[in-house]
């Protein structure tokens, strides 16, 4: 054995060891994705913001602390939300933030440039040669938007699917950025959207018993109009009493 031998297995070993320890730590730490839903009750017509975050599993291992490509698959109702498109507005820095356009989207999963059939694939893109760092209280990505299109009962799922096939297989992805086309992605988090209940004399649907409301009720007087608060069949005193006494209530009251 020459002078050389030891160090070339030392170094084989070392080698080894840091593979090992990649490994491992590819294994135990990993990127969730989860939309985040507004805080505030959700109104009819209303367009509403759905974060898209990223949040590592741990703070201390060599992998699955930063991502290169997210490919995100969403799901909605569309006949209760409309999908209106991306903001990248409070989002982390990207060199790319978009919805894959219909000639571009080879899965065929983005059926328009705003996809409105429920299913929609989007893609974050790293700056070049610097990856996201994703700690454990997350980083926003981009923002989805959607406008509420009925009122519908109890609630509505907008969700992160792992994997679609339209015209070829699609999938949710994270790509770690220390170990090239190794795929991070953890836990996927839908977000619920819950419509707020009515207030009771709003008339106009603003969520706010005012003037408004009374005008209403004062140009169905007599009539059997939506201003029927009792209800007895037409628009009286008993109505005007009601919505009076309704004055106070404010937007997000329930």
């Amino acid at each position: 054995m020459n002078s050389h031998t030891p160090r070339i297995f030392s170094n084989a070993f070392a080698l080894l060891a840091a593979l090992w320890t990649v490994t491992g730590a590819s294994a135990d730490n990993q990127i969730n994705l989860s939309l985040v839903p507004p805080s505030q009750p959700i109104l009819v017509g209303q367009t509403i913001d759905v974060k898209l975050k990223a949040t590592s599993t741990s703070n201390d291992q060599l992998v699955g602390n930063t991502f290169v490509i997210i490919d995100s698959i969403i799901r909605w109702d569309p006949s209760q939300l409309e999908f209106m498109g991306i903001s990248t507005a409070g989002s982390v820095a990207l060199l790319n933030s978009y919805l894959p356009s219909p000639a571009a989207d080879y899965t065929g999963v983005n059926e328009l440039v705003i996809p409105k059939d429920g299913d929609a694939l989007y893609t974050a893109l790293a700056n070049f040669g610097s990856p996201v760092v994703v700690s454990s209280t997350g980083v926003q990505v981009t923002t989805f938007r959607f406008k509420v299109r009925t009122n519908f009962a109890g609630s509505s799922t907008i969700e992160i699917v792992p994997t679609l096939t339209i015209r070829s297989r699609a999938d949710s992805a994270v790509f770690d950025g220390q170990v090239p086309g190794l795929d991070v992605i953890g836990d996927l988090v839908p977000a619920v959207i819950t419509i707020a209940p009515p207030v009771f004399g709003d008339l106009d649907g603003d969520r706010i018993v005012n003037g408004r409301d009374l005008a209403t009720l004062l140009g169905q007087w007599g009539t059997a109009g939506s201003a029927d608060l009792s209800p007895n069949g037409i628009v009286g005193g008993d109505d005007l009493a009601l919505l009076l006494a309704a004055w106070t209530v404010t937007n997000y009251d329930s």
